[in-house]
């Protein structure tokens, strides 16, 4: 049995703050972009938003704390929160405050309502701060300007409420992020090098920009505003740390703190030279990241094989030890769950309370190779998530033939601590996908990691925005698709009608019909969404370039180019399609009732769903009780559940952008099955109106009877390789089941068969009902007890009520 090594006593004490966090909101970017916007209000985007961030790097708090190895606040406190008034003005909170839901305490902060399981605060400063630039930022934020105007198709997409595009919600609300940054080339190449690409080609073009050379100047200009500003930043830190070092009095913390100091000061303008260095390079430029613009889900990628060769000759050299060495990466992952920020109750609960996405993606092949990569940070990586229960970042173990029993074993040990974590990666088939799919090169391939929920991606080389060109806007809700289709294109669920008529269920002579139908709705619904990502391309190859995201990506400093204007070497975008299994269902419940079983007509079938079974639970209960469902490795059920997906990925293969010709389909949603299902019409499958439909690529909540080989082999009855937007398939299994070492084993071989039989991901959550039912009766004593959702993990006590009778609902595997 793997075991797993304590924490060091300030690696603890760092874990409880992080644990026991109430994230205050501060004033401090929005002033200081506010200024800068202000002083340059009519120079073009491409600048004024680096010009911007240099303001900001050069005036921001920096904290380095007693207790900190890795150091980096993205905010004015610890744990604390900024805005981003470009984007969202003064934000969400001084409402929440004039309309009476956050109260004044005797602490002197305001606090949003008790109840609500993240807890916020701001300071009266911070929010009459807030308050003061509101009326600068009502028409000139990003979102405004895409609110402003939107092509046709739009209101009646938004009308038609079965998208992520939703009646008055923004167009535009974050910047594009969702991808892997080139960490590995900033801790190997160092600012200074990329400022001097770009500084070159503006020196050798001096009064002579013919052409689209005038793009590429805009676009390396742009590169060396931010590569100063990164400098200035990294060059703080490391001044704060000398300065906390001459005033402190523990001999060996102020040995450390020069050393932190000295590096810092290097790494801002130069490659890496240690481990520490690297770690610390990569955080800040994650830091930097979140200070530009606030990307969301920006992964740190394949940490354990662009660090390993530091540590590696650090060992050599003898001037670390495994132990130094494991305290730096659960210093660095501590640090990464700082990155949460506050977001108002509703998107808290969707996306996760404390899920940063900055997945982490370890094990794998060598990309020159193809050899097995373990090393030891993949096991550092995994002993840190299990040790310390972090449900966050995600971590996802890449799985090839090779990958040692050693790192198996340790893996399962950690999912048996910390539900669903990691996530399991088949390499052999994401491989074959991104070469057959998106054209990626071998080496490239070789090199793939895993970003926000299960999207697959470059590792800083691609620009995927798999979430969507402006995440969140990638969710079609094929529930209320399915619906519309078989009711002449109205969603039941608010009577708004469709241009696209396609009959109702009773008026379809076969069962093909009905999937013609199905699939006529769904082409048009998707198009229609595909069409507004392509708008906001259009918008953001304006008004949102990312000089500060362009620095690392490759191709782009090649090229002159932005990322997302098309200068990385890899460029895809796409979406997703969770619950598909509620479809399958739903058609297999049409064509074994109606067409040949001949149990109850298609107007009796269809008078119950939009009765929402209200009058009809004998004919429900005889459709949950007979029915095959998908899930149970039964042909006649798993046919549809190919067939849906098979439509879906052929829909998507007619989508395209002018940046990408690929617009990528997933089998992904964070915990989007539970919010799609609020207002989702029932469905044929027996399912009622609110409740949630199949999580990602699962089967139904419960219709899984026959063991965890029948789910694993239904759900290889459709070619994984196609869905590069990635893949959840979600496992309950019961603790008692990994009771020593052959329970270890019996999972494993389990998950490498599903593996050679062309499965692409799987994660388990190992906890049983009874463990779950016991934390909502007393949420204190089960405080850390983690589970996976879909997209992301989460401490069980933290979800709403809904989410957690999602999980208690799912299927008690033993193996």
């Amino acid at each position: 049995m793997y075991k797993f090594r304590p924490a060091t006593d300030r690696i603890k004490f760092m874990h409880k703050l992080i644990r026991d966090r109430v994230i205050q909101t501060d004033s401090e970017r929005a002033l200081i972009t506010t200024q800068s916007y202000k002083k340059n209000e009519h120079v073009v985007p491409i600048i004024k938003r680096p010009l911007a961030t240099y303001d900001v790097c050069a005036r921001m708090t920096v904290r380095v704390e007693d207790f900190e190895i890795i150091v980096g606040n993205k905010a004015k406190n610890f744990l604390g929160s900024g805005t981003n008034p470009e984007w969202g003005g003064a934000g969400w909170i001084p409402s929440e405050v004039e309309n009476g839901n956050w109260t004044l305490w005797d602490d002197g902060l305001y606090h949003n309502p008790e109840g609500e399981e993240l807890k916020l605060t701001i300071a009266p400063e911070d929010l009459e701060a807030l308050n003061s630039i509101r009326e600068y930022w009502k028409d000139r934020t990003v979102t405004t300007t895409a609110n402003a105007w939107q092509p046709d198709g739009y209101e009646e997409l938004c009308r038609l409420n079965v998208s992520s595009y939703l009646p008055g919600s923004p167009l535009m609300m974050i910047p594009v992020g969702h991808l892997t940054p080139g960490f590995e080339k900033i801790i190997n190449v160092g600012y200074k090098a990329i400022r001097k690409q770009a500084q070159d080609w503006m020196d050798d073009h001096i009064g002579n920009l013919m052409g689209e050379d005038m793009d590429k100047y805009m676009f390396y200009k742009s590169a060396v505003i931010a590569c100063d500003a990164a400098t200035i930043m990294v060059k703080r830190y490391g001044q704060e740390c000398l300065d906390k070092a001459e005033k402190c009095k523990d001999e060996k913390r102020k040995d450390e703190l020069l050393k932190m100091g000295e590096g810092l000061m290097w790494i801002s303008e130069n490659p890496a030279r240690n481990f520490w260095e690297a770690c610390q390079g990569t955080m800040m430029y994650q830091l930097f990241l979140a200070v530009d613009a606030g990307y969301p889900a920006m992964a740190f990628g394949r940490f354990d094989q662009y660090t390993w060769p530091f540590l590696k000759s650090d060992l050599e050299a003898g001037t670390i030890t495994m132990d130094e060495a494991q305290e730096i990466v659960d210093a660095f992952f501590l640090k990464a769950n700082c990155f949460y920020g506050a977001a108002p109750g509703f998107i808290a609960q969707t996306t996760g309370i404390g899920n940063t996405y900055q997945h982490t993606t370890i094990g794998g092949v060598n990309r020159e190779t193809g050899e097995d990569a373990t090393n030891p940070i993949t096991f550092m990586v995994l002993e840190t998530i299990g040790r310390l229960k972090l449900h966050d970042p995600t971590i996802s173990l890449r799985i090839n033939k090779k990958t040692p029993n050693e790192l198996w074993e340790c893996a399962l040990e950690t999912s048996k601590l910390v539900g669903g974590l990691p996530l399991f990666q088949n390499d052999e088939v994401i491989m074959a996908g991104l070469i057959n799919e998106l054209d990626f090169e071998l080496k490239d391939a070789r090199d793939y990691s895993v970003i926000g929920c299960q999207e697959i991606v470059g590792s800083g080389n691609d620009y995927p925005a798999p979430n969507g060109v402006h995440a969140p806007h990638a969710s079609v809700h094929y529930g209320g698709i399915f619906d519309m289709a078989i009711n002449n294109g109205i969603n039941p669920f608010n009577g708004e009608a469709s241009t696209l008529k396609t009959g109702y269920l009773y008026e379809m002579k076969n069962f093909e019909d009905v999937k013609a139908a199905v699939r006529a709705m769904s082409s048009y619904i998707l198009k229609l969404f595909v069409t507004i990502n392509n708008y906001t391309e259009y918008l953001t190859m304006y008004h949102c370039t990312h000089a500060a995201l362009s620095i690392s990506m490759e191709g782009c400093m090649e090229s002159g180019k932005d990322c997302v204007c098309g200068g990385a070497k890899y460029n895809s975008y796409g979406g997703t399609a969770t619950g598909l299994a509620t479809i399958a269902d739903s058609l297999t419940t049409i064509k074994y009732m109606v067409f040949d079983k001949k149990l109850c007509t298609a107007k009796e079938l269809y008078d119950a769903v939009m009765a929402n079974w209200e009058g009809y639970e004998v004919l429900q209960q005889k459709i949950l009780s007979e029915v095959p469902h998908f899930g149970n490795d039964d042909p006649y059920a798993d046919e549809q559940m190919k067939w849906i997906c098979d439509t879906y990925y052929d829909i998507c293969k007619e989508c395209y952008s002018t940046r990408s010709k690929v617009y990528k389909s997933g089998l992904y949603g964070a915990s989007d099955h539970v919010a799609q299902g609020y207002h989702t019409w029932a469905t044929p499958d027996g399912r009622k109106t609110g409740e949630a439909l199949a999580d990602a690529a699962s089967p139904a909540q419960g219709r899984d009877l026959n063991g965890p080989t029948s789910v694993l082999n239904s759900s290889t009855c459709f070619d994984h390789t196609r869905y590069m937007g990635g893949m959840a398939i979600n496992l309950r299994i019961h603790p008692a089941a990994l009771n020593g070492e052959f329970g270890i084993a019996k999972l494993r071989d389990l998950t490498k068969q599903f593996f050679e039989e062309g499965g692409m991901e799987v994660q388990y959550n190992v906890v049983s009902s009874e463990t779950m039912r016991a934390a909502q009766e007393d949420p204190q004593a089960y405080r850390d007890l983690v589970v996976r959702i879909a997209g992301y993990s989460a401490y069980f006590v933290e979800l709403n009520t809904d989410c957690q009778n999602d999980i208690i609902r799912r299927t008690e595997n033993a193996i």
